[in-house]
């Protein structure tokens, strides 16, 4: 990806980079960027096998000046991704059932590839 690329864009191919990895393990996607309220998740998924709703937030990032990708997910934000997955149950009473996760992916590119780092129930 060109280092001229816009942040806009930059966040957008990670997030598709997260999806491919995502779904490798199996996870099927429900849905993307989803909003409720002032409060947005990046990638929700479903691990059917399981009975689990995944809410990812995604964090991409081409070099580490300001620490690792993930470190950038603050008290703050981290409420706002409950409060959208808390909305995403809401409006969806189908998945009432099924145990909600929280994890994040950071997606790290350099000159030398992509890094895709997975954390499983992140906070």
């Amino acid at each position: 990806m060109p280092k001229s690329t816009s942040k806009n864009k930059l966040g957008k191919y990670g997030e598709e980079k997260a999806r491919e990895f995502l779904e490798s393990k199996g996870y099927e996607l429900l849905t993307s960027n989803f909003r409720y309220d002032r409060a947005e998740v990046d990638l929700i998924f479903k691990d059917e096998k399981n009975k689990i709703i995944i809410f990812v937030e995604v964090k991409t990032r081409r070099n580490r000046e300001f620490g690792e990708p993930e470190e950038s997910i603050n008290k703050t934000k981290q409420n706002q991704i409950k409060k959208a997955a808390e909305g995403f149950v809401s409006e969806n009473e189908k998945f009432l059932d099924y145990d909600l996760r929280i994890d994040t992916v950071s997606v790290f590119m350099d000159g030398k590839g992509i890094t895709i780092n997975h954390t499983e129930n992140a906070f």
